[in-house]
């Protein structure tokens, strides 16, 4: 597929408006069930002085929330430009600004320019990138501690969910596509990178998947 159409296609879809909106609702509402589930899981396994690094951040909740339990600092990696403002907006709202790095690029393919992190983190995101392999290699190689993930289940109905958004998305000439990639191979690739699977939970229709370094490792 063309990476710059999808990038395209990203902005598109996930633009300022639609980010603005969201923004909004952070902030009268905090976090939704999905992202909760997430925050507690990674939460679980400790927090305390840790750098975080989000990819595909958008308004930055997640990792605003993380930041008020103990987290140090983030790093917010977005495609998104409309998503990377209002981010940038909601963390001056609560005083976090100087505690937060924004960085507008397809981490993917620029992730030479982006630091490690004790915790990384990609909801909703993997998804929403067709090359899968290299989006989650990247993120495990920048990984100190922990890698955090939620996607769409693996499911037959989920399946063709993909097929009929990205015939919509056909239609109306977008760039963007939905892809749903296997779990196990969303592992298996983040245990080639060094990491191993410490926890699994279920937030329907999205599953989330903790896997750590183990301690003897000091990479990256």
């Amino acid at each position: 597929m063309d990476c710059c159409a999808h990038q395209r296609g990203l902005n598109q879809l996930f633009n300022d408006s639609l980010a603005r909106e969201e923004a909004k609702r952070y902030l009268k509402s905090g976090l939704d069930k999905h992202a909760r589930r997430l925050m507690e899981t990674i939460a679980e396994r400790g927090l305390d002085g840790a750098n975080l690094l989000e990819i595909g951040g958008g308004v930055g909740g997640l990792h605003v929330e993380l930041l008020k339990r103990g987290a140090a600092r983030a790093v917010n990696v977005d495609i998104s430009s409309g998503y990377l403002a209002a981010a940038q907006n909601v963390t001056e709202q609560l005083g976090l600004r100087d505690r937060v790095d924004y960085r507008l690029a397809d981490f993917a393919r620029e992730a030479d320019s982006v630091p490690g992190a004790d915790i990384t983190i990609l909801h909703r995101v993997v998804c929403c990138y067709p090359d899968m392999p290299a989006l989650v290699t990247a993120a495990a190689q920048h990984t100190r501690r922990t890698l955090a993930l939620s996607f769409p289940r693996g499911a037959w109905y989920m399946r063709l969910f993909e097929k009929m958004m990205n015939l919509g998305m056909w239609l109306s000439r977008s760039g963007f596509r939905l892809y749903i990639h296997p779990p196990e191979a969303i592992r298996q690739v983040a245990e080639a990178a060094g990491l191993r699977l410490v926890a699994q939970r279920s937030s329907w229709p999205w599953q989330v998947m903790l896997l750590e370094r183990p301690l003897t490792d000091t990479s990256p």
